[in-house]
């Protein structure tokens, strides 16, 4: 078995590797320097929380200023919303209808003659900049056809359409025309500016979307004489979408706004147009987190303390959409639960290094006030060419390791390969080629960093040696295997280093693969290194008769158990991967991981420091006592599964490629802790369970 590897291409590997730091370098600069993160929260939600406690809006919403919130979102209001604080007068026509049966006095509404169910009738009420806007907005959003001046002294509007009221927690049921969105409040951005809130709006789009009906809203922000800060979504779609985006990112861009993710979250809940509208705007997004408020409702204020806890660090968020509770818990008035709640995350945001502050930006160049947004980060094509060959020098080596090629074959496999990747990559953006060469980081170098243990181990074989000799050589064997590996992170954390990735836009693909295929690589590269079907050096015949006859060997109850057992393992394994709710987390597996959580900076995964790191201490236990083929093939795959963890941590590109690398540092100090703790123990068994053994045998 061949136990040297190709120099140039271990060559290429190495000038990859510098390559990547230098990006990831680059990446953790931009990283670091984006540290402002916004707090947010829904005016309307602050609104009713003053209603429920009985105290003004001024008050509270002061309150909630100097627990740490520093902006408020302003949605569309509504003819319900306006008539509710007495800003117009409103009254339907099936209400109108029944006051004139019965004789009762209908005030300004009297002049009404053709009086119509399906409407609703609109008068002054105490805002006149109300009622002038609510006009505006009917025409608007519904057309003459719809929403018409039926009378002129007093001003009186008829809009047309249903009047049957939707109850709060509908979701996604047609509205009537009373709770429908009609535009932003100049009032309440003038209300909520006046405050001190930085003002995110959020409209809704427009029924057959057009250049004059976008221009309403930023007429409507330019008359309110508010500057507000950013843009987020509201519905399903972006404001202008299917065919005015770019007009729409133009308009946001003159008024220098942001975008802001969907609260949904983009990987979780489509919101159409929101990818284009942030390519149109040249990236200048940011990404937002937020508890769902039906979820919010089942957990407690402390689990809802413990999601916000690594959301900035670990996902990219830079806007903390804050939601309230709106039932007491532990005996607490809402006011006084909601502001302790606001707090303590806003101290756990300083506390991790961030700044509250405007949502900040994953930009090129450092930015100030005087040159504004520098642009997105992207490195340049020919870094991403340097890493992808030293990716392809891997895959071109593991290859060797199970087909025989000369040094010459091997370049010339490499260079061929590696000419096609650069021609895609430079051509275009390539992202589909950067997706194919991170899995191939992922795969192959879990892979060619536990081929090297394995050479290691085979030279070493000895009955002699110590359980504190394995013990030593295990911890400093799975740090070389951790570099190795980290290696093939590295790569993955580069290739795929850009704002698109970090705005997680894009995505990696294969995250499900990414743990399966190191095992099946492993597998065939054992089977082949140990000849564990005997065929090597027989021939094509021989080869196809052995595999003929164990494909023609009868299957016991054993073999079905013990591949139902194999089954079961690998679905947890795989179901616990990947963004998917596969498998739930165990209640205790929960508390295990808060306080990891809070004991170290990054929280190691437990595929490396329960399963992976362990596994290896007792493969190489297996390995220098010469354990049966089978038992070290067994290990060997457990050890993998670190090592291929270790690696797959990488394809989070949200997560900060700094944590990302310690996360590693630490899943190896607590794997080796529990490594070491089993083969001590299985050292002080394993005399105990041979003498059994022998008197088994013996009777």
């Amino acid at each position: 078995m061949k136990s040297r590897y190709n120099p140039v291409l271990v060559a290429v590997i190495l000038v990859g590797l510098v390559c990547a730091l230098w990006v990831n370098w680059n990446r953790h600069a931009i990283e670091q320097r984006n540290n402002s993160v916004e707090m947010a929260m829904e005016y309307k939600d602050l609104r009713k929380l003053a209603a429920l406690e009985g105290v003004s809006e001024e008050v509270v919403l002061k309150k909630f200023q100097e627990a740490g919130i520093n902006s408020l979102m302003v949605f569309d209001t509504s003819l319900e919303r306006l008539g509710k604080i007495g800003a117009i007068k409103l009254v339907t026509g099936k209400e109108l209808r029944q006051a004139k049966v019965l004789g009762n006095d209908t005030g300004v509404f009297s002049n009404v003659k053709d009086i119509k169910e399906n409407a609703v009738y609109i008068a002054e009420g105490n805002d006149a900049t109300a009622f002038e806007e609510a006009w505006e907005d009917l025409r608007i959003r519904y057309g003459a056809e719809r929403a018409r001046m039926i009378n002129s002294n007093p001003p009186i509007i008829e809009a047309l359409g249903s009047t049957d009221l939707l109850p709060i927690n509908a979701v996604r049921e047609p509205v009537g025309i009373l709770q429908a969105p009609l535009g932003l409040s100049s009032s309440e951005m003038r209300k909520v500016a006046s405050l001190g809130f930085n003002v995110i709006v959020r409209p809704q789009n427009f029924v057959n979307v057009t250049e004059e009906k976008i221009d309403s809203i930023f007429n409507r922000i330019a008359k309110s004489g508010v500057e507000v800060n950013a843009y987020m979504p509201a519905g399903p779609e972006v404001v202008g979408y299917p065919n005015k985006i770019d007009y729409m990112a133009k308009k946001l861009d003159d008024r220098k706004l942001i975008m802001q993710e969907h609260y949904t979250q983009l990987q979780f809940a489509k919101v159409e147009g929101l990818v284009p509208l942030a390519e149109a705007l040249n990236y200048k997004a940011v990404r937002t987190y937020v508890i769902d408020s039906l979820e919010q409702k089942k957990i407690s204020v402390g689990e809802g303390l413990r999601r916000w806890a690594l959301t900035d660090e670990e996902r990219n968020v830079r806007v903390n959409y804050i939601r309230p509770y709106f039932l007491s818990q532990n005996g607490q008035d809402l006011l006084t639960m909601n502001l302790q709640y606001v707090k303590d995350i806003t101290a756990n945001v300083k506390a991790r290094g961030f700044k509250i502050g405007e949502a900040g930006l994953f930009e090129a160049e450092a930015s100030t006030i005087k040159n504004g947004y520098t642009g997105p980060y992207f490195p340049n094509k020919i870094a991403f060419v340097i890493i992808g060959a030293a990716v392809l020098a891997g895959a071109v080596i593991y290859l060797a390791q199970l087909v025989e090629l000369t040094n010459s074959k091997q370049i010339i496999l490499w260079g061929v390969m590696t000419a096609v990747m650069g021609a895609i990559i430079l051509a275009g953006r390539g992202l589909v080629m950067r997706q194919a060469l991170a899995f191939g980081a992922a795969v192959f170098f879990p892979v060619l960093s536990m081929n090297v243990i394995l050479d290691i181990w085979d030279k070493t074989k000895t009955s002699s040696v110590s359980a504190l000799k394995v013990i030593l050589n295990s911890t400093w064997q799975l740090a070389l295997a951790v570099l190795m590996s980290l290696v093939g992170g590295m790569y993955l954390a580069a290739i795929l280093a850009d704002s698109r990735f970090l705005l997680e836009i894009d995505i990696y693909r294969g995250v499900k693969l990414t743990f399966i295929m190191p095992l099946v690589l492993m597998t065939i590269l054992y089977v082949k290194r140990y000849d564990m079907l005997g065929v090597m050096g027989a021939g094509v015949k021989v080869a196809v008769s052995r595999v003929n006859d164990l494909l023609n060997k009868p299957i016991t109850f054993k073999h079905i158990a013990l591949l139902g057992v194999l089954g079961i393992i690998l679905l947890y394994f795989v179901a616990r991967s990947g963004h998917s709710a596969g498998v739930p987390v165990a209640a205790i597996e929960v508390k295990m991981r808060l306080l990891l959580e809070q004991l170290m900076y990054a929280r190691p995964r437990q595929k490396e420091f329960m399963i992976g790191h362990p596994a290896f201490f007792l493969a190489a236990y297996a390995a220098y006592y010469n354990a049966p083929r089978l038992m070290q093939y067994a290990l060997t795959c457990g050890a993998v599964i670190g090592q291929a963890s270790l690696v797959q941590t990488f394809c989070h590109m949200r997560t900060p490629v700094f944590m990302s690398t310690v996360r590693a540092i630490d899943g190896y100090a607590m794997g080796a802790v529990i490594g070491i703790i089993l083969v001590t123990v299985v050292a002080i068994a394993m005399p105990q369970f041979m003498k059994l053994k022998r008197r088994y045998l013996e009777q």
